[in-house]
């Protein structure tokens, strides 16, 4: 389907300008001349956007209410009751894909856009030489020294020392297990929320009603579930102090995929990598099972693949010779600060 003529600005923005995948979940979306017009109007505050449609303001005021409920729309973190579109294909996704009673069929496009043309992107975005957006964070106790200083490589850090924590669904797994794609899936029940949205990222998800407002011991507990189910934490790839903390799976998680599948680099490692002690392994095959990344396979004793390790400590934990640690590779530097 032809992406709708006033929306191209928004498709080219979003890089599928000829995406007809994309075409159709604008046209689902965005499915009245009204929402459309508001959008191309974006962005503004309800008076400006009133004045540049000609709608009056409480029409304007309920079309901007229903688009922001729908996740098609956000309100902007630094400034107060000022909107814009989505600037991301993936913000989009995720937000849309949250909204209360969304079809299925959306759900399906959305996983077309993500397994069949974001790799046909992959060779534009490395000639482009975009840093990763997300970095791995290594679980704590499997860091060989726990003298390191950790700080921003910490999870429970970030949630001890957060002024507000709202946990919301994972978009990538609800989406797998909708779509029946992934049954083996060792993420837990989904009535636990393990997206963790840290400070001011939360605003936009209580605002919408699909986030719940949680203390750091509970963001600990979910933590820790996420960690025994083999799963990776993730955060932004910079210091900030508005950020969100993810807990992701190969089976369904985007950013994996395209590590995993499209050889692109989504994530940055954590500082860590793994080290095996040869003499204490009994090539038991667990590390192997619970990596994530595909780094390892045991045969004889593991061997693992360090260009593919991600120093996310998921093996280590969980490795019963206790024959795997991980070990200091990257310096803080590492980490971007902007």
């Amino acid at each position: 389907m032809p992406i709708p003529e006033k929306l191209k600005p928004y498709a080219k923005m979003l890089g599928y300008p000829d995406s007809e995948t994309l075409g159709q979940l604008l046209t689902i979306l965005f499915n009245s001349e009204d929402k459309i017009r508001i959008a191309v109007a974006l962005p503004g505050t309800i008076p400006e956007l009133s004045e540049k449609t000609g709608f009056g303001i409480v029409k304007t005021e309920q079309i901007v209410k229903d688009l922001h409920m729908k996740g098609l729309i956000n309100e902007k973190m630094d400034s107060q009751k000022k909107y814009r579109l989505y600037p991301g294909m993936i913000e989009l996704r995720d937000a849309s894909s949250l909204a209360p009673g969304i079809d299925k069929e959306v759900l399906r496009l959305w996983n077309v856009m993500i397994r069949e043309e974001m790799p046909k992107k992959v060779a534009y975005l490395e000639e482009m030489g975009y840093p990763p957006m997300m970095r791995v964070i290594p679980i704590e106790e499997t860091v060989e020294s726990q003298s390191l200083v950790l700080d921003v490589d910490s999870a429970r850090n970030i949630v001890q020392n957060a002024e507000q924590i709202v946990a919301i669904p994972c978009v990538c797994r609800m989406t797998a297990r909708s779509l029946d794609r992934s049954p083996d899936c060792p993420g837990p029940d989904k009535d636990i929320n393990l997206c963790l949205m840290i400070n001011q990222f939360g605003n936009e998800s209580i605002k919408r009603g699909i986030g719940e407002i949680i203390s750091s011991k509970e963001a600990i507990r979910r933590l820790e579930i996420a960690e025994e189910a083999g799963l990776v934490h993730v955060t932004r790839n910079n210091v900030k102090k508005d950020m969100i903390l993810c807990n992701c799976c190969s089976c369904c998680c985007t950013g994996m995929f395209m590590v995993n599948e499209a050889n692109y680099a989504s994530f940055a490692p954590s500082r860590f990598r793994i080290k095996l002690d040869e003499d204490a392994c009994v090539a038991c095959g667990t590390c192997e099972d619970r990596c994530q990344f595909h780094a390892i396979e045991v045969n004889d004793i593991a061997q693992i693949n360090l260009e593919k390790c991600f120093g996310c400590g998921v093996c280590v934990s969980t490795c019963p010779s206790q024959a795997l640690v991980l070990e200091e590779v990257r310096s803080k530097e590492h980490i971007r600060v902007t």
